[in-house]
């Protein structure tokens, strides 16, 4: 026979499984950048913290996520393959190197939300 302590810990047990980790697309400290797509196809370049929290966006009517015009001051720098190989976030912070990954922070308001590179913060 089972005791009511028992049921109670096996229904915690279980109720602690059911919760979500905590999710990091990229190493500790780092951003992620990548591209989002929403349910009619349109495009945004992304900036994404380490938890896949929205740092900055811009629309990208090229598929890319290299711009100088992103709506919160950032920029992403990247080379004639549309590699990125730095980043400024609005708040002046510089990241670089970056370096290819590949990430889902989910699917946010009907929109794919995917993380291609990670970039380390400078100094």
């Amino acid at each position: 026979m089972i005791n009511n302590l028992a049921i109670r810990m096996i229904t915690l047990a279980v109720g602690l499984s059911a919760l979500p980790s905590a999710l990091s697309v990229c190493p500790d400290r780092d951003i992620g950048i990548g591209i989002g797509t929403q349910a009619d196809g349109f495009q945004y370049g992304v900036i994404y913290a380490n938890d896949c929290g929205i740092i900055d966006s811009r629309a990208s009517l090229d598929g890319t996520f290299c711009s100088i015009n992103y709506s919160k001051g950032a920029s992403v720098q990247c080379d004639s393959a549309r590699v990125p190989n730095s980043a400024q976030t609005g708040d002046g912070t510089d990241w670089g190197p970056c370096f290819k990954t590949s990430a889902s922070c989910g699917n946010e308001n009907g929109s794919d939300q995917h993380v291609q590179y990670c970039c380390s913060r400078v100094g």
